[in-house]
């Protein structure tokens, strides 16, 4: 080692240092070892990140829950209307129980407008469901053994099956259609929707799902292939549709979980509506990379000032009065000086240049004293001793997050020990000596 170095100064991953900083604190006010109080606050820390995980996840996991109830009810509303329709229902008489929904459009922006949305779903599904069951039992012309519910139970049937299903109840209440075709239009529609790609309970898309139920309502398979060609084409376009909004909501996902509890309410609405579906606007995501920018900001102050606690206790720790380290150290750069009892009018001078990120160490002292073989030989002595002690410095600061790399050595005695102006030092050693007095024996390691 030397008596000048420098050294590039760096932080740990994000939150290491901050925690250091705290479990110094805490070990110094409860007077504990510091290894000590850093396993329970690193064990707070850690669980109030995975609380917090949790929480965003139990969030996001919910609201795609919600909205895909929402997708499945509306399918199954659009479904059920249109089997009234056939079963002759009045359209007034439909466009009341109707009305809940109407009165409670799509929803939009926050989790409790899509509960709100599919509580009105639901309740005017069951009371749709009702009505039909009723008007099929009093139809002079009732099919028996025809099962018209659609699967209102969540997880009842399939989204495939239940469409199937859906199918051939409203053309079995055709009576014009010819009855024999219903099996290979059922077979037709099957093999033409196995092709989407859908998460399990995902219902089909409404405008696939109103196509499909035409074909399998088509008064021949003649009709029904040719439409077929169009559904095709629309699963293709909805599969291509579907990666491009898996990658959107992909990014969405990573940057509130970047953004964690940092960002406004609007910006998470935002993100979340892209999980429900929305498009990644161009104006959110600038949003969010302004969020992220003063987040980053914001963690770079606090590391900042979390480096220079650890780096002023860290000396502390190690037996050395300090001065000059200050919050603002590792921002605005600076001098500081430290000193360890013995050590006469000799210090080490820290410097950090923060455009370079560096620290520069130097064994000093203040001028004015006549430069004899003596001071040399003293001078000498001091770098010797702050050599042998400055791994230890090094190696308590990168345990504690604050990783210093050595880039510049010179061996004690290379250089003589800078002179300062005794103005520009402060008095922090216990032993207030004159240079005339100091000894050889007081540098002696």
């Amino acid at each position: 080692m030397s008596g000048p170095a420098t050294a590039a100064f760096s932080f740990g991953p994000f939150g290491a240092i901050a925690v250091a900083a705290l479990a110094l604190r805490e070990a110094r006010q409860m007077g504990r070892e510091y290894q000590d109080v850093q396993h329970e606050v690193q064990r707070r820390a850690a669980d109030l990140a995975d609380a917090q995980r949790a929480v965003r996840t139990a969030r996001c996991e919910q609201l795609q829950a919600t909205r895909q109830g929402v997708a499945t009810l509306e399918t199954q509303l659009e479904r059920l209307r249109r089997l009234a329709t056939a079963l002759g229902l009045p359209q007034e008489r439909v466009l009341s129980l109707l009305a809940p929904v109407t009165a409670q459009p799509a929803a939009e922006g926050s989790s409790d407008a899509w509960q709100r949305r599919l509580q009105a779903l639901q309740s005017a599904a069951t009371a749709l469901q009702q009505a039909i069951d009723a008007a099929h039992t009093e139809r002079p012309a009732a099919t028996p053994g025809l099962d018209l519910g659609l699967g209102l139970a969540v997880g009842e049937l399939a989204p495939l099956e239940e469409a199937l299903h859906a199918y051939m109840v409203q053309r079995a209440l055709l009576t014009q259609l010819d009855a024999r075709q219903a099996e290979p239009l059922k077979q037709l529609v099957a093999r033409l929707l196995a092709r989407l790609e859908l998460a399990p309970g995902e219902p089909i898309p409404a405008e696939l799902d109103g196509l499909a139920q035409t074909i399998a309502l088509a008064p021949s398979l003649e009709r029904a292939e040719a439409l077929a060609l169009e559904l095709r084409l629309r699963i293709q376009q909805h599969a291509e549709q579907r990666a491009a909004h898996a990658a959107e909501a992909a990014e969405a996902r990573a940057l509130l979980e970047a953004l964690g509890e940092d960002l406004s309410d609007s910006l998470r609405q935002g993100l979340q509506a892209v999980l429900l579906g929305e498009r990644l606007l161009p104006q959110t995501r600038a949003l969010a990379e302004q969020a992220l920018q003063a987040q980053a900001t914001q963690r770079r102050q606090q590391e900042e000032a979390a480096a220079a606690e650890v780096l002023a206790q860290s000396l502390r720790d190690l037996g050395y009065e300090v001065d000059g380290v200050q919050d603002t150290f590792f921002v605005e750069g600076g001098v500081a000086h430290i000193q360890r009892h013995g050590w006469g009018e000799y210090f080490v001078r820290l410097r950090a240049n923060v455009a370079e990120q560096t620290l520069n160490f130097n064994v000093v002292r203040a001028q004015g004293a006549p430069e004899t073989p003596e001071r040399r030989r003293q001078d000498t002595l001091a770098e010797d001793r702050w050599c042998r002690e400055f791994p230890k410095l090094l190696e308590t600061l990168a345990a504690r997050g604050l990783q210093l790399d050595v880039q510049r050595l010179l061996g004690a005695g290379e250089l003589p020990v800078q002179t300062v102006d005794p103005a520009s030092l402060p008095t922090l050693h216990t032993e207030q000596r004159s240079p005339a007095r100091a000894s050889l024996r007081e540098l002696k390691p």
